[in-house]
């Protein structure tokens, strides 16, 4: 349960959006997704939280407002792996401290370094009266015979796998999470892309011929974007069944980057219902387009902070201009200004004040500002029976 004691501080116009924010997303949240049992169920999740929270794209760091919708989010399930959190744990503290410390934990890897890891950490944040880690974690690095090669130079993941195991009433499983490498729609990239999700789901399920005790449970963003398509049945194919999700998991809900799959032992893996497990659309509750006029302070202010910058970044230009020794190297100094003249005039157009510009704020506020507050990826969730007394009491009687 979300601790809201932070609100309190709030200016009166923030804390009156938030809580009817709070509000809207409560009962989405209550019709939607399951309600949380003591020994029955176990609500499992996936979420990459966008860019969480460095504010290296500047659209702004997340808010007070932010953070209690994101833990509010949270709050609903027993576990849920988490994508895209950056070094600063600082706002996952922040996040922590409204579910409340005594109640929720997580466990994150550290960062993956270069240009393909970004910086980011994967992760796993838990209801501590229901589910258990159990000592083990590590992230996943291919052995040599395992590694990969389509893409030169590459042989391990742009952002490295990560995995715990965790128990839950009878259940046993080892929880791991990717991010998968995005790369481009074709070519050698795509290929790098299907590569990865081909090799986690190998060694996992290497995994677990090697080691019967647990289930697999295989989550994150995988940046599949349809059924039935290299990336898709990569995973399939090492024996994966992937929960179907009925809608997309982008914020569009056009494409199917984000997935849950098991790879059971002994039919462990009991999805409590048909049609137990969806994606959260909590844009239908909070950030909504018609919420767009509460946000333009928010906006208007980011936006002149970016001509600021702008600003900074054409003087920069122009001074590296005025020392080049080379007409190369004046002539890309130049190209830099210029551009940096265009990004001032673009935003300075969403602040005239007239009918066009409000709308050109309206369209920054729905398809950048919003994503980067909460995320541009959905909320999967999957609920499971874990209760297995009557069958151990079926056994032992056979005995």
């Amino acid at each position: 349960m979300p601790y809201y004691y932070q609100l309190k501080r709030l200016p009166t116009s923030q804390r009156k959006r938030a809580v009817q924010g709070l509000k809207r997303l409560r009962q989405q949240l209550d019709d939607e997704i399951p309600v949380k049992t003591r020994n029955e169920t176990l609500v499992i999740g996936t979420w990459n939280i966008r860019n969480f929270d460095d504010d290296r794209f500047g659209y702004g760091k997340r808010s007070v407002e932010d953070l209690h919708y994101i833990a509010e989010i949270i709050s609903r399930f027993d576990v849920i792996a988490v994508q895209e959190i950056c070094r600063d744990l600082g706002p996952l503290d922040d996040v922590m401290r409204i579910l409340g410390n005594r109640d929720y934990d997580y466990i994150v890897s550290d960062p993956s370094e270069g240009a393909g890891g970004n910086d980011e950490r994967l992760g796993f944040i838990f209801d501590k009266s229901k589910v258990w880690f159990q000592g083990v974690a590590g992230e996943i690095v291919l052995p040599p015979k395992m590694e990969l090669s389509v893409v030169a130079k590459k042989r391990q993941f742009s952002r490295t796998p990560f995995m715990c195991s965790f128990q839950s009433g009878w259940f046993k499983f080892m929880f791991s999470t990717v991010h998968i490498y995005f790369g481009k729609d074709s070519g050698k990239k795509y290929e790098a892309r299907v590569a990865e999700i081909d090799a986690v789901a190998k060694f996992l399920a290497k995994r677990a011929k090697e080691d019967g005790e647990q289930n697999q449970v295989l989550v994150g963003d995988f940046n599949i974007k349809k059924g039935g398509s290299k990336g898709h049945n990569a995973l399939k194919g090492h024996g994966f069944d992937i929960v179907q999700n009925r809608k997309g998991s982008n914020a569009k809900q056009t494409k199917f980057y984000d997935q849950i799959s098991f790879l059971e032992r002994d039919g462990e893996v009991r999805i409590k219902e048909q049609n137990s497990n969806g994606t959260l659309q909590f844009f239908d509750s909070i950030f909504r387009p018609e919420d767009f006029a509460r946000y333009r302070p928010e906006l208007r202010d980011n936006i002149e902070g970016r001509i600021k910058d702008q600003e900074a970044a054409k003087k920069k230009a122009q001074s590296s201009a005025a020392k080049a020794t080379t007409a190369k190297s004046k002539a890309n100094w130049l190209k830099k200004v210029q551009r940096a003249k265009d990004n001032i005039a673009d935003y300075r157009a969403h602040l005239t004040g007239s009918v066009a510009a409000d709308k050109k704020l309206q369209n920054y506020y729905v398809n950048e500002w919003r994503t980067f507050h909460a995320s541009d990826h959905l909320p999967l969730w999957v609920e499971l029976e874990i209760d297995f007394s009557a069958d151990y009491l079926n056994t032992i009687a056979k005995a």
